[in-house]
Order: structure tokens, then C-alpha cells, then sequence
């Protein structure tokens, strides 16, 4: 694989690429100290892993440098908090890897050839923010008005499953038979877009929803 070394710290630069080029499956690598340095590099040697030092001025917008100019490229970045905005900033530019700030060399080659293979190198801390971001936007994220013609029955259900009663308790409520109320929970559910109960919380409060009689089709 052919590396990028992308610091602004020459002894650091210059030190880690003579460890790189004794790596058997290495076969070239290149430095840079700038983002424009590095594009030009990246372009120039066909790069196919850089690793960014998130020290350098404005790592994540060299990140997304690199990744725009040449898209075969999976940039690893070094010294990342593995909390925190920055976690999240990375994986929108573009990086295939994290790497934390107390890693070894061994540790730094693992990601760069995992990177080369187009697979993600991260520590759990990092994958835990990751998730935790998407799951944030899921639930922040407006459902479609298609989804969200509810009839007056299924309107009663919902309020119910956001008290947190139970399918039992929504039929003694609302003097159904339970197999009614699975239906209509099911239906509910799909309609929302969800899979599962804690995904619908605050759907009442949406500006989008619609309230009809009579059935819906779910798409």
C-alpha cells in the first residue's frame, strides 16, 4: 500500500514514514505538512491510506480535502479524542480509522492496512459515540406525513404507548380484545417508521401528522 503522512511536525513526519517504509506491505510513502501539500501528494503518489495528525490546523477540513480531491483515498487520523464532537466531525469528512493519542506503532499500522482493505479501525469508546450520534439524529429526525395518517383508533393507541402501558393495559383501556390491540400497535409502528416502541416518542408532537378515519395505506 502507498501511505500519506500528513503533520505539521517534521521530526514526527519524517519519523513515522521511515517506520512505515520498513513495513513489508508498504510499498511507498509520502509526507505532507499542509492540506494543500497533502492533496498534492495524495494526487500525485495515488495514495491509498493517509494518516492524519489531528494536531495540525484544521484536521477535519483537510480531511474532507483529501477525500474530495481523490475519493480512493482512506484517510486515518491520529490523536483523535475517542468523546466528543470531534468523533463525529471525522466520520462526516470521510475517515476509515481512529486512532487514540497512546497507540503504538503497531497499533497505527493495523489501522492503516484495515483501512486499505475498506474497513473502519476504531476503538468501542469511538464506536459508542458514533452510534449514540446516529441514534440522536434517528430520533430527532421528522417522520414523512405518509407515514403518519393515523386513524382515530391508532391515535388512542399511540398516546397509550407513550404512557408506557403495556398491550394488556391498552386493551383493558380501551375494552378491546388484545389481539386487536397488537394489530393496531403493529400498525402503528409501521406507519411511524419504527420498529419498536421507543422509536415513536414525541410522534403526537410532530406538525406532520394527520388524523383520518377509515384504513391507511402503508405505502
Amino acid at each position: 500500500m502507498k501511505v500519506l503522512v500528513v503533520t505539521e511536525i517534521r521530526l514526527y513526519r519524517e519519523g513515522v514514514a521511515d517506520l512505515l517504509r520498513a513495513l513489508p506491505d508498504v510499498s511507498a510513502v509520502a509526507s505532507a505538512s499542509t492540506a494543500a501539500s497533502a492533496v498534492s501528494a495524495a494526487r500525485r503518489q495515488e495514495c491509498d491510506v493517509a494518516l492524519l495528525d489531528m494536531s495540525m490546523s484544521a484536521p477535519v477540513e483537510t480531511i474532507a480535502s483529501l477525500v474530495t480531491s481523490r475519493p480512493a483515498l482512506r484517510v486515518v487520523v491520529l490523536g483523535v479524542p475517542e468523546q466528543g464532537p470531534q468523533v463525529v466531525a471525522c466520520a462526516e469528512a470521510g475517515v476509515y480509522g481512529y486512532v487514540s493519542r497512546d497507540a503504538g506503532f503497531e497499533d497505527v499500522a493495523g489501522a492503516l492496512r484495515s483501512a486499505a482493505r475498506g474497513e473502519v479501525a476504531c476503538s468501542g469508546r469511538v464506536a459508542a459515540e458514533l452510534i449514540q450520534h446516529i441514534s440522536r439524529q434517528a430520533r430527532s429526525r421528522p417522520v414523512a406525513a405518509a407515514f403518519l395518517a393515523l386513524t382515530r383508533r391508532e391515535r388512542e393507541v399511540l398516546r397509550l404507548i407513550q404512557s408506557d402501558m403495556s398491550n394488556k393495559e391498552i386493551a383493558r383501556a380501551l375494552d378491546l380484545q388484545l389481539s386487536t390491540v397488537k394489530n393496531h400497535v403493529h400498525n402503528v409502528l409501521a406507519k411511524c417508521g419504527a420498529t419498536a416502541r421507543a422509536e415513536i416518542t414525541g410522534v403526537l408532537e410532530q406538525p406532520e401528522v394527520q388524523y383520518i378515519e377509515g384504513p391507511v395505506p402503508l405505502g
